[in-house]
This record gives C-alpha cells, sequence and structure tokens, in this order.
C-alpha cells in the first residue's frame, strides 16, 4: 500500500510538471522495491495500454534500465532493483546507463551484520543524455 501511494506521488508530480510545460524532460530514478511488470511502477509509467487515453502518450514515462544487462540491473544486494524512467523527448538523446553496483554489500539476512558502513547500501546509477 505505501508504494502505491509513493507511486501515485510521483505520477502526480509529473503530470504536474508535464501540465505546465508539455515539452519538460523528466527522468525518475531510484530503487522502487518493484519489479517493472508490478503496479507502483506502472502507475508511475502511466502507459496508455493502462489509461486508455491516447492523448496521454505524450506524458508516458518509458523505462531505459533495458540498456543494462538484466544479471547487472540492481541497485541494492537485498531484492532492489532499479528502475530509470524518462519522458519520451529524451530517448533521442539518450545514449546509455550504468550501475556501478560491484562492490555492494549484502543485506539480506542470511548475510546480515552489525556492521554500518559511511557509504550508501544503494549502487550509484549514471544515465547519459548527448544534447549537441
Amino acid at each position: 500500500m505505501k508504494r502505491m501511494s509513493q507511486a501515485l506521488e510521483v505520477r502526480r508530480l509529473v503530470d504536474q510538471i508535464l501540465g505546465e510545460d508539455p515539452d519538460a524532460r523528466i527522468i525518475v530514478a531510484g530503487d522502487f522495491n518493484a519489479e517493472p511488470e508490478e503496479v507502483p511502477v506502472l502507475a508511475i509509467c502511466g502507459n496508455v495500454e493502462d489509461t486508455g487515453n491516447g492523448g496521454l502518450a505524450a506524458r508516458v514515462l518509458v523505462p531505459i534500465e533495458h540498456t543494462i544487462p538484466h544479471e547487472a540491473r540492481y541497485t541494492l544486494f537485498h531484492h532492489g532493483r532499479g528502475q530509470m524512467l524518462v519522458t519520451r523527448n529524451l530517448l533521442p538523446h539518450y545514449r546509455g546507463s550504468e550501475i556501478h553496483n560491484e562492490v555492494l554489500h549484502d543485506e539480506s539476512l542470511a548475510f546480515a551484520t552489525d556492521v554500518k558502513y559511511p557509504d550508501s547500501d544503494h549502487a550509484p546509477v549514471v544515465a547519459t543524455f548527448d544534447f549537441d
């Protein structure tokens, strides 16, 4: 329920921004704690097939994480899955993404410790765009 509420807040913000500026370039990125086919992610994307309103096609957010190999597509080493969603007007400028998850600590129960690390438990995500 909490993830769905957060997803609706994100979608409302996206719609508000696009309502004020239909050409706004928006990136929504993070560990959504949900798979791409789960309701929270689908709600944020706002696919025309789900809304039934073709007039909203320009407001659809498109997943770009599929350019990263599936086995490397995580930002947390404990059930975390990273998603990166962008407005369609960013797609022609998109050049690629990286998730630097090589040094993540395993947060799963089997490997849990009380050791606190000064860095984030999420991997840095880099998406490259070219606007020239």
